[in-house]
Formats: C-alpha cells, structure tokens, sequence
C-alpha cells in the first residue's frame, strides 16, 4: 500500500463517519416532525383542577400560569427528544419539570411517543430527587384532625409555601379548614440512630400516596418510593412494637369525613362504610397498652411476658365529661409516648380480643386518645368479637365438609411479642385515673353520631 493509499483510505474513513452522523441528524429530525405531525393542534396543557369536588356560587381564587405561552413552546420541544439529557432539565424550575411530565403523559396518551418510558423515568426521578433533596416541605393540615390532610386517598405537599397557602384557599371554597405547616424532611436534632423523619411519620399514619404541588402542574407519587418503610430495614420484626397504618389512616379518613360540615348525596352512606372499614382495621390490630403489674412474671427467651394466675395488671383510665371510663390503648409507639414515654407505665402489647377480658367494669376503649381519639364502646367490641368467632366458625363448618380435619390441641401459642400475655385466666386488674381529655373523643356507637 502507498502512501497516497494510506492518505486516501482516512480521507474516505472520515467522510463516511460524517455521513453516517448527518443520517443519523436526519433521522433524528425525522422522528421529531414525525411526532410533531401526530400531535398537531394538541394543545400544551393547563393548570389542572385541585380535586373533582364541585361547589356552588363559589368565588374563584385566581392561580396564574407561571409558564408563559412563549416558554411552553421551548420546554414542549423537550418531549420529542428520543433521548432527553438529563442535564437539560438539572437547571428547570419544579413548575417546569413538572409541566413536561404533564405535557408528555398527556401527549402519550394522544399518539406514542418515542422513547416513552425511558424519558417520563428522568423526568419523574428528577422530581422524586427534588423532593428526597429538600430541607424541608410545606404541608396542608387538616385543623378538625391536627394530622396531614387526606384528600381521596392523597396528600398535598409543597415545596414553595406561596403555592401551598394557595392551594389552602382553593380547599377553603370547600369547606375545608386547613393550615400550611412547614416540615423538616429529616429531623436533624434527633439520635440518627433513632431519628425519623417526615415520610418515615408518614408510614405510621399509614399514608402512601402523595401529590407534589397540587393545584399546579402536580405529580403523583408513593412514599415508598422516597424511603422505605421502617419495619424494610430489619429482617426479624416479631419483638418490633405493633404498627397500625391500616387503622391509622381509616382513623383519619372517617374523622376528616364526620367533622367535613358539608352534605351531599350518600353522605350517610359513606360516613357509615368509613366506620365500618375503621372499625374491622381494629379488631385486627395489636395494640399497645400502658400497664403495671405485680406479682410473679416470667420473661421467656423471646421476650413474652408470661403471667401467672396470682399476677396483678394495673391499667390507666381515662374518664369522659359524662363520667364513664375507658382504657386507653396506641396504635404504636409514637402514640404511646405523647403521655407515657419515660413514665412508670409499661408498654402492653395486646390483641383486641385480649383488650375485651381487660375491660371488666371499664365502657370501652379509647384509641390514640391523644391523637385521633376514637372511642369504642364495650358492646361494639364485644358485637364485633361474636361475629368475629361467628364467621370462624362457619369457615371451620365449611373447611370439615370439605377435608378431614386433624384436631388441634387446646391451647395454641400465640404469635411472639414483647409483654404479650400468654395466660387463659385472666389477671385481677386494678384502675389508675389519669386526667382527662381536652377534646371529646367521637365514638363508635350509631349513625346519630354521622349526620
């Protein structure tokens, strides 16, 4: 080979590379206008309405489109990108992101896009980033309840307190009495070894699902997609103190529903499917109990408490305006500790079923009497353990027409926990009244307490 050959054969290497780039230009420009083509007179989106609750003679509460015409024309170019650079949206607003995630979803949903999924994944991680990168967040708060508000099944969160006082204004036109609180993603002043943070409070509320910025440009997304549940973190949970998020959560959403002072069609109807949905959550729970005891007590290996006949439980009670007497019990550890933390009262794990051979001359339960404040009658708890041991035994009657059953032994273990009691009798019990209760608790009794 000569050297002209040599020469020759780079000149034609170097023309055929910028060949092959200026293809894959037009192909590139090609696939833009092509999409261009399939959304033409599509129109960019708009701000979306907060929620689907419609209210009469309402005054409007003006909320401006921070994203001009003009700049919705440059960031909407963005969608037809088969393959956005992540740093092209580092530097845009939140409103920005979010409005080309609107914008992508919604012009998917009219004709495909190219590169779809791998596209929405940056920019939706870039949103879950910004929310896992902020110092703190501005919440709406439910004022009837004192927790998150929960709107179908959601949350608002901000990251701007200016839009969260907006979208406060716009729920007020709904009746809804809420605060903007400011909160700390991370609490910082805490043990890192104890230290719990927002989305980690939330999981004990048994809130999952949240809405970034609502009443603008918004996103959806699950908490566990910020941190993972704090029971994730360790693989042995039986000696864990019981969580209820379950009925922490349909706590919060009946009470939110009971004290909304609107009414609409079916009202009655969904107070009462609310309740009901609380009311089975509880019978399921395991709940804490503050407790002393006296007498003989074992501590097995896996940390049960093993009561004897001769052992005596001393329970706190709390004591209503009109006299009657109910034994406080927690849905988990951050309840228990806004009375008995570093107090001389133990944490009694319990199911509901134990709690009921507790009450003796007792009128009920109080759940999270310093929170969500349930009150639960003695005769509903005792009307939900009958038809508990009802539909049991109806499933049993059913399972032994179907297969031979092999006979259990009359006592069954039950499940590992800390302070659990594990005795047939039950221990003599002795009351302590602690103060009473600032706010009435709602009780669990008849449709009267719904309208």
């Amino acid at each position: 080979m000569g050297i002209f050959d040599l020469f020759g054969g780079k000149k034609n290497s170097e023309a055929e590379a910028a060949r092959a780039a200026e293809q894959e230009v037009q192909k590139k420009e090609q696939i833009i206008e092509e999409q261009k083509k399939a959304h033409e007179g599509l129109a960019w989106p708009v701000l979306p309405k907060l929620n689907p609750v419609n209210v009469d003679n309402a005054k409007p509460v003006e909320i401006e489109d921070e994203i001009t015409a003009e700049r919705k024309d440059e960031l909407g170019e963005m969608i037809y990108e088969p393959e956005i650079n992540p740093e092209s949206i580092r530097f845009l607003s939140m409103q920005e992101v979010l409005f080309l995630l609107t914008t992508m979803e919604q012009f998917n949903k009219h004709s495909e896009l190219k590169n779809y999924e791998s596209n929405h994944r940056k920019l939706y991680n870039e949103v879950l980033n910004r929310v896992r990168d902020a110092k703190n967040l501005y919440v709406l708060y439910d004022v009837t309840t004192g927790y998150p508000f929960i709107d179908h099944g959601y949350i608002n969160i901000y990251l701007e307190k200016e839009k969260c006082e907006k979208a406060a204004q716009l729920f007020a036109q709904q009746f809804r009495r809420l605060a903007v609180r400011e909160c700390p993603v991370e609490n910082e002043a805490a043990d890192a070894s104890n230290r719990r943070g927002f989305f980690d409070y939330l999981y004990y509320l048994g809130i999952e699902h949240i809405i970034i910025d609502n009443g603008f440009y918004r996103a959806h997304f699950k908490r566990n997609e910020i941190v993972a549940a704090p029971g994730d973190w360790n693989s042995d949970n039986s000696k864990q103190p019981p969580v209820n998020p379950g009925l922490s959560f349909a706590m919060l959403d009946f009470l939110e529903e009971v004290r909304w002072p609107v009414n609409y069609e079916k009202r009655k109807e969904v107070l009462r499917a609310k309740e009901m949905r609380m009311a089975a959550m509880a019978q399921a729970s395991r709940f804490i109990v503050p407790m002393q005891h006296q007498g003989p007590v074992e501590l097995t290996e896996n940390g049960k408490m093993k009561l004897s006949k001769d052992s005596k439980l001393r329970f706190p009670i709390i004591k209503t305006a009109n006299e009657k007497s109910f034994l406080p019990v927690f849905t988990d550890g951050i309840e228990f500790s806004k009375k008995f933390k570093g107090t001389e009262w133990e944490g009694g794990v319990f199911t509901f079923f134990d709690i009921i051979r507790f009450l003796q001359d007792k009128d009920g339960i109080v759940i999270n009497p310093f929170g969500q404040n349930i009150i639960m009658p003695k005769d509903r708890m005792q009307a939900l353990a009958a038809a508990a041991a009802a539909a049991a035994a109806a499933r049993n009657a059913k399972a032994k027409q179907k297969t031979k059953v092999t006979p259990m032994p009359t006592a069954v273990a039950q499940e590992d926990h800390p302070m659990t009691d594990t005795v047939d009798q039950t221990p003599k019990a002795d009351d302590i009244e602690i103060p009473e209760i600032d706010d009435a608790p709602i009780a669990l009794t008849s449709d009267e307490k719904n309208e």
